[in-house]
Parts: C-alpha cells; structure tokens; sequence
C-alpha cells in the first residue's frame, strides 16, 4: 500500500513539472515589432512631395527616388536648318538668306570644320590608295607615287573629289601636290606632322555678305609654342561660297594646324 501511494506523489510531481515548463517556454516567445516602408518621390520642378505608408510600427525604413530633368544641349547644327551632305559640305533645308546670324555662324563652323578634315586628307599625304612601288619624280627630285584608286586616273579627278567640299572659285596648293602622267595620277604624299600646340578653332561673327558668299572672323587657339610662349589666340578669315542648290563650300580658307 506504501508503495501504491509514493508510486501516485511521484506521478503527480512529473505532471506538475511538465505544466511549468510549458508556461515558461510560452512566455520566452516575444512579438516581432513591424516594419514600415515608406516610398518618397519628389519631382524636381516643384515643391510638392508625396508620401506612402503601409504600416505604422516601431521601426521605420525610408527608402527616397527623386527624378531630375536633364536639360537638353542645343542642337550643334543649327536645330535642324543644315546639315552635313555625303560629301562633307553643308547644305541648308531652306534658303539660308533667311537663317538668322547665330545659325550661319553655326553652319560656318560645321563646315569649317569638315574643311579642315578635307584639306589635311589632301595636302598631309593622300586620300587615296598608292602605289609606294611606282613614282616618278619631279625637277627637284620629289617623288611622286601612282594612285590605284579605281576613280581616279588623272589630276582632274583628284579636283573633283576636293570640290566636294571646296569651292572651285577659290585657289589651291594641289596643282603642286599632284601630277599626271601615262594616263595615271601621281601624289606626292607628303606626310608631315601638325602644329602640336593647336587647340581649337571657333567662328566667331560675320564679317560680311554677298548673294553668293559669306566671309566670317574665326579664332584659332594655341596652348604656346617651343619657345614657352603662353597661350595665344589667332585671327583668320574664312569665307563659304553659297550654291544655287543651297549647298556651301568653303571659299576663303586656311588650315590652322
């Protein structure tokens, strides 16, 4: 009979103790505070900010998006008025007699510009392919290498292509650059390098106009020279010659570098 009654306290001290360990391990468990996400957007041209809230809560994480405009750079030719032809020259959509002086200045740049590309294609070496293999040469001994471009058999057709961006009212060195012979061109390719202390050049107004030509001031920059001069800026004439067909060319020109 003892043994029947200590069997039962012990039982019933395992039961008690099984019931506290539950209420403690209840206890110990603590709520997850809540998170808020909040999205700000402000727009960058004007004063008014708009806020999005899904929870209220102890913690809070912000996360803001602000758009900005970029404003656009002008359009470098002319806003549509002209624009460079296959060629390198520029030609204009209407009557260039009618642009105002901020777009011929504009065009005047282009076209320098391509001018420039142009006449250091053909004067500093040769646009066209050669043959290092077959020269002749002239009274003071300079050589002269044949060109195998398939378009050009003759000093003619070497004017031609510098036409396309050159007027033929103006002159040029190329009758010293090239020369024919046997039914071929031969050019003189010769390479030299250019002036390292170039910067820039910049169209700066309009000197003065005609029906058919205009003669603008260009500046061209220099960052010094061999001797540690500081900085200078030279003054030039450049002039375009307006065709029938609204296309300029370059009249007046000289290369900077």
């Amino acid at each position: 009979m003892k043994k029947i009654i200590a069997l039962m306290a012990a039982a019933a001290l395992t039961a008690g103790a099984v019931s506290c360990g539950k209420k403690a391990g209840t206890a110990s468990q603590q709520p997850k505070p809540k998170t808020t996400e909040a999205v700000t957007t402000t727009n960058a041209n004007s004063t008014e900010t708009t806020t999005s809230a899904a929870t209220t809560a102890a913690t809070t994480t912000t996360s803001a998006v602000t758009t900005t405009k970029t404003a656009q750079q002008p359009d470098p030719l002319g806003g549509g008025a002209f624009e460079y032809n296959d060629d390198g020259a520029v030609v204009f959509s209407e009557d260039s007699s009618k642009a105002d002086d901020k777009t011929l200045i504009a065009a005047a740049q282009a076209l320098f510009e391509s001018a420039c590309r142009t006449e250091m294609k053909f004067t500093v070496g040769c646009p066209f392919e050669t043959d290092n293999n077959d020269y002749i040469e002239n009274d003071l001994s300079w050589r002269f290498y044949r060109i195998t471009d398939s378009k050009i058999h003759s000093f003619s057709d070497v004017m031609n292509e510098y036409h396309k961006v050159f007027s033929d009212s103006h002159a040029n060195e190329l009758a010293s650059l090239y020369m024919d012979k046997n039914g071929s061109a031969y050019a003189l390719c010769g390479n030299r390098g250019g002036n390292i202390y170039y910067s820039s050049s910049k169209v700066t107004e309009i000197k003065s106009k005609s029906d058919n030509e205009i003669v603008f001031t260009v500046e061209n920059y220099y960052d010094g020279d061999d001797y540690g001069q500081a900085p200078y800026t030279e003054t030039d004439e450049f002039s375009v010659v307006i065709g029938s067909d609204n296309v300029w060319k370059a009249g007046k020109f000289n290369l900077p570098y």
